[in-house]
């Protein structure tokens, strides 16, 4: 195992939406030793909704500029605020005057490019590894499950650290936990439509309702995915969906740092499946 203590962004949703997901990813890296260290401070990384990338650059420099003082690469459990940090990490460390700009919008905002930005999934499978992680699960998942990627972790290839393509890091997280993984190349990238939510309900309604029939279709247990934007549409409006749609689904949705808590061994309730907005007692007892 390479990493040993990070610094922790848990982004926007942590306390809200994604109360689960921020939950799981806590217990999770206790239960691997890896220290997590929230950082002091942080700032929205502006999620999908800041569409100027001098503001995008300036938000997240401020936060790369706080794990840098620490001398901790960053590591967060969000799609989105993973492709910002880096995107921005990038262009800055590509950039000198750019950093220049940046620091001139904030002096508290001098990054000097020596640090990373991590997703968790990207720090589980290729930082802690598979034979570290396989050698402290102590329960098998007898679960089927559609890996869902959604938007933000293969685009663009700049900040991927998979297949942009065909993103396979999550089946194998799946499979090494002894899940399997049912058919689901076909839709395991596509949009959840959360950006549209807010403006038109009706057709990020309609992408949703895909994946979903997607992965029942697939005879999938459950969706694992790893966004919180995808988590809030996929699991907690799937209710309005339903009604919406006039269609029922009753597909549960867990994040991927719940199934891999639960083959390590973690409580249900510490990895937040009690929030879940679809209930997950069925999954529960498909774990041995």
């Amino acid at each position: 195992m390479s990493v040993s203590k990070m610094a922790y962004y848990p982004g926007c949703p942590s306390e809200g939406t994604a109360m689960d997901q921020d939950m799981s990813t806590k217990a999770v890296f206790e239960k691997l030793g890896v220290e997590l260290v929230e950082m002091d401070d942080w700032n929205c990384c502006g999620a999908a909704e800041v569409e100027d990338p001098r503001l995008v650059y300036a938000l997240n420099a401020r936060n790369l500029a706080i794990a840098e003082k620490e001398g901790l690469d960053i590591v967060t459990p969000c799609s989105i605020c993973y492709y910002n940090l880096e995107r921005s990490n990038q262009a800055l460390k590509a950039d000198e005057d750019l950093r220049t700009k940046v620091k001139g919008i904030d002096n508290s905002l001098g990054y000097n490019g020596k640090i990373r930005a991590k997703h968790v999934l990207d720090v589980f499978m290729n930082d802690v590894g598979q034979d570290e992680l396989k050698s402290k699960m102590s329960k098998k998942l007898n679960i089927k499950v559609a890996p869902y990627y959604g938007c933000y972790l293969g685009r663009p290839r700049e900040t991927a650290f998979d297949d942009p393509d065909d993103p396979v890091l999550m089946d194998r997280l799946i499979e090494l936990a002894g899940g399997e993984v049912v058919p689901f190349s076909q839709t395991k990238t596509l949009c959840c439509g959360g950006p549209l939510m807010m403006t038109r309900s009706d057709i990020a309604f309609a992408m949703s309702r895909k994946i979903l029939d997607a992965a029942r279709s697939a005879g999938a247990d459950c969706i694992a995915l790893a966004c919180p934007l995808c988590g809030m549409m996929l699991d907690g409006k799937q209710a309005d969906i339903e009604k919406a749609l006039n269609v029922t689904l009753g597909m549960p949705v867990v994040y991927i740092t719940q199934l891999l808590g639960l083959a390590l061994g973690i409580d249900a309730k510490k990895l937040g499946l009690n929030k879940n907005a679809v209930d997950t007692k069925e999954l529960l007892g498909k774990v041995v």
